[in-house]
């Protein structure tokens, strides 16, 4: 099992390269994450922090921010869907095919069961590629380069494919910072 983590400007500063694999935000709406540069060295995937467009941005005018911050890098991109304005299945796929077009690979969504649920009307969320399901549990405060606690089985929420990346703790340590803590099969 590898170790991952993801990141943004609220973990500036942070050495990431002891981790197995490294998520970092591009984008959330329009707003360019100013720490992608420095995690982008190390970073395997990137992330857009999807926003509604009731919030007052489009989903191409999104998308093209995020093409902005992610310059030369061709990284795959997590579509971060859990924006509390409400997003649909329209707008998902908008997103999606937007950065195809644009030549970058959808690694897939990044969501919570009840969420998805909730918004997605029991869509397959497989169909934009990989699941990063969050999923907390007791949310367990984990110092990162220790021994993991015990987690229990692989989460398969009910209509979900098999997670590729299970987001386990919001509450994890890593030099004196908190982090989401991940991991991928």
């Amino acid at each position: 099992m590898k170790l991952g983590v993801d990141v943004s400007e609220h973990q500036a500063g942070l050495d990431v390269s002891g981790f197995d694999f490294v998520i970092a935000r591009t984008t959330d709406g329009t707003y360019h994450d100013p720490c992608f540069a420095s995690f982008a060295p190390n970073a395997t995937a990137a992330y857009h922090f999807l926003r509604a467009p009731s919030e007052g941005t489009s989903i191409a005018e999104q998308v093209s921010a995020s093409l902005e911050v992610l310059g030369g890098h061709r990284l795959p991109m997590w579509l971060d869907v859990e924006s509390p304005a409400g997003l649909s299945l329209d707008d998902v796929s908008t997103c999606a095919a937007l950065f195809a077009s644009a030549g970058v690979e959808v690694a897939g969504v990044y969501t919570n069961a009840r969420y998805w649920r909730r918004h997605m009307m029991l869509a397959d969320p497989a169909q934009f590629g990989a699941v990063w399901l969050a999923q907390w549990g007791t949310n367990p405060v984990v110092e990162a380069g220790g021994a993991l606690p015990e987690l229990g089985a692989w989460p398969r929420p009910l209509g979900f494919p098999e997670p590729a990346v299970w987001q386990f703790t919001s509450r994890g340590r890593v030099g004196g910072g908190d982090v989401d803590l991940n991991l991928a099969l």
